[in-house]
């Protein structure tokens, strides 16, 4: 904001402003949400490999001790923190419960829900992880075909919802004269307000329609 307002003026300090108290948290958003995409990739291949390793005789801990050490990526160090939380003293469903609780993954919920009802009533867990990662890669799957056909409607949402604040940060940059009057008339003001309601609605229409639970 203190570099548009020295650089531009007002105008530029309000968009500089607003893009440095939005930015951030956008990109946190997106780092999350691409390393949420990681662990679901990888997700596969764990129940993999813990299916294997107990079906030749490993324990729990030890199968997630093995993924932790055999694998790379955010889910192999999301299990390296529960062994240790269980190496502490943590109970291993407490430990389990808040690896779910931490990654916010529903397939990784869905693994440790059958791993903790496994301990509690007794079963094969070796073909419970098998069932589950044919149901996990099935999910997989046809969220990608999902998501191609759902690309042309969230492209028409981003540019929707980008395309109106951009033009009006830029007249707010290049020519603040132009648009001066919606801030200094009552009209102006509710005109606004009727823009960013509507834009607000419409981009959360787009997203509903486009927003397919699997």
């Amino acid at each position: 904001a203190a570099l548009g307002l020295f650089l531009r003026g007002v105008g530029a300090g309000v968009v500089f402003g607003t893009i440095g108290f939005i930015g951030p948290y956008l990109f946190m958003q997106r780092k999350k949400r691409q390393r949420l995409e990681k662990i679901n990739a990888e997700i596969g291949d764990c129940l993999t490999v813990m299916t294997n390793s107990l079906r030749a005789g490993y324990s729990l801990q030890q199968t997630m001790d093995l993924v932790s050490n055999e694998m790379s990526g955010p889910l192999a160090m999301e299990f390296k923190k529960t062994i240790r939380e269980i190496n502490f003293g943590t109970p291993t469903e407490k430990a389990l419960i808040n690896l779910a609780a931490h990654v916010e993954s529903e397939d990784v919920d869905l693994m440790i829900t059958a791993v903790l009802i496994q301990r509690q009533i007794g079963g094969n867990l070796a073909e419970i992880l098998d069932n589950i990662s044919h149901t996990i890669r099935e999910r997989i799957r046809i969220k990608g075909e999902i998501k191609t056909l759902t690309a042309q409607g969230r492209i028409s949402g981003l540019i929707i919802g980008l395309m109106p604040p951009a033009v009006f940060a830029i007249l707010l940059v290049i020519n603040p004269t132009y648009i001066q009057v919606l801030f200094e008339s009552k009209t102006g003001f509710f005109i606004m307000l009727g823009g960013v309601i509507s834009e607000l609605f419409g981009v959360l229409v787009i997203k509903k329609i486009v927003n397919i639970e699997v």
